[in-house]
């Protein structure tokens, strides 16, 4: 793993610890809080900083020409990559499976047991979940990845006790519930051009601990009469929790597909171990693949990168050398033109880059997710579920407690006005953030 500094991770000094009243104000180190409710209690949240300046920066092109944007597509050079061939980690993208986008169909079949029946009109309960599926991959896609549901409106009745099917844990090697449900809607489903197949399960069910899925590179396949189904997935009673959501355990699945890694560290699933001083991994929160509960709910502009989802003249790409430059970073959600992402390789497989985040209420969740510049680095050695992704956040930065969000502590990397990184021998500077976030870079 690249390293930038010390990866020793301190507490936020005052973030989440209890407070007099709301709307009391304190500075720490730098840093701003404000006093806010949090369920029944008041506790100290880091403030979003707002400037008249910010709010008026104009777009402009970067200060300095990019270098060709060929030296940033860091080659593949990941053992899974090597090994597999499965997961993309670096250059040139994989393109089995979903490839690097178009149209493609998803099925939804709810699917209960004699002693589990469903609820009446089961797609009431998912209806909404569909449309920000759909919404967020236009988004994130650029209009690349565009997917339309088929769906079964009522239950499909899978033969035998809903006992006999439980899995507690998320995996790939238990097909026995695909299998039945697939073979009992096969009759009466109309699987002709579908590309994933999802299942629901009936509402407040227990069988089904946290989720199942197959894929084309886990090598599942299940012969319908109108074609092979490759892909599927099962959320359970994980997903059920609050502040959880379906839709965004489907588009981490679907990332799969495509076939994005894993950005979190397989080796702290279900708290096995402690190996990263970040809970989860070294990117947080900050990717839909390295979190799909959150705070940041969004593909990162090396994954777009990486899926062409990002266009070239989006990306300035360093020039060689010593540099001191001025860069306008358009948000990486933003439908408008200009540079979404600078990159600069420090190494044949390691790169500093820095993108624009701002909170989306329709897809994210809150705190640490506010407006501004995150920096991280890219090592392409690194595979899916290795922490290819490492987030550097300014000095004295900690960990803090998101306050809508199912997730762990998250690393409180966003960048505001005044806050500086180094990175790889790379210094970031934040200069004005609104509508745009105004870096400077000197190497």
């Amino acid at each position: 793993m690249l390293a930038a500094g010390s990866l020793a991770v301190p507490a936020s000094p005052l973030h989440a610890r209890s407070c007099p009243r709301v709307g009391a104000v304190r500075t720490v180190a730098g840093v701003r809080y404000e006093c806010r409710r949090r369920g029944r209690s008041l506790a100290w949240t880091r403030a979003t900083v707002r400037t008249g300046r910010a709010a008026t920066t104009a777009y402009a092109p970067p200060s300095v020409a990019g270098g060709p944007v060929d030296a940033c597509r860091l080659p593949d050079r990941s053992a899974e990559r090597l090994r597999f061939g499965n997961l993309h980690a670096g250059f040139p993208p994989l393109t089995h499976n979903l490839g690097l986008g178009g149209s493609f169909t998803v099925a939804l079949i709810p699917v209960d047991f004699s002693d589990l029946p469903g609820e009446p009109q089961p797609l009431r309960r998912v209806a909404d979940q569909m449309r920000l599926f759909t919404d967020w991959w236009a988004m994130v896609s650029g209009g690349a990845a565009r997917f339309d549901w088929r769906v079964h409106d009522g239950w499909v009745r899978i033969p035998g006790r809903s006992t006999d099917y439980a899995i507690a844990r998320s995996g790939a090697d238990d097909t026995r519930i695909a299998d039945a449900a697939l073979a009992a809607a096969d009759p009466v489903f109309d699987f002709s051009g579908v590309s994933v197949v999802y299942f629901m399960l009936p509402a407040g069910q227990k069988i089904l601990g946290e989720s199942v899925q197959g894929f084309r590179h886990t090598r599942y396949r299940f012969d319908t009469a109108e074609g092979p189904i490759e892909n599927y997935a099962l959320p359970g009673a994980f997903f059920d929790a609050p502040n959880r959501t379906y839709w965004s355990y489907w588009a981490h699945e679907t990332g799969h597909m495509f076939p994005m890694p894993d950005l979190y560290l397989q080796s702290e699933q279900w708290g096995l171990s402690r190996s990263s001083p970040v809970p989860g991994g070294p990117f947080s929160g900050f990717d839909l693949m390295s979190n799909q509960d959150g705070p940041s709910r969004t593909l990162s502009t090396w994954l777009r990168f990486l899926q062409g989802w990002l266009r070239d003249e989006q990306v300035w790409c360093a020039p060689e050398g010593p540099l001191a430059a001025r860069v306008v970073l358009v948000p990486v959600d933003s439908s408008l033109p200009g540079t979404k992402a600078a990159m600069l390789p420090i190494g044949e497989t390691t790169m500093v880059v820095v993108e624009s985040r701002r909170p989306n209420p329709r897809f994210d969740c809150d705190s640490p997710n506010r407006s501004g510049a995150i920096v991280y680095l890219v090592d392409s050695t690194l595979g899916t579920g290795e922490g290819q992704l490492q987030l550097v956040a300014p000095s004295g930065r900690g960990l803090v407690f998101p306050t809508s969000c199912a997730t762990p502590q998250q690393l409180d990397a966003v960048m505001v006005p005044g806050d500086t990184v180094v990175a790889g021998g790379v210094t970031v500077r934040v200069e004005a953030s609104g509508t745009y976030d105004v870096v400077t870079i000197t190497r």
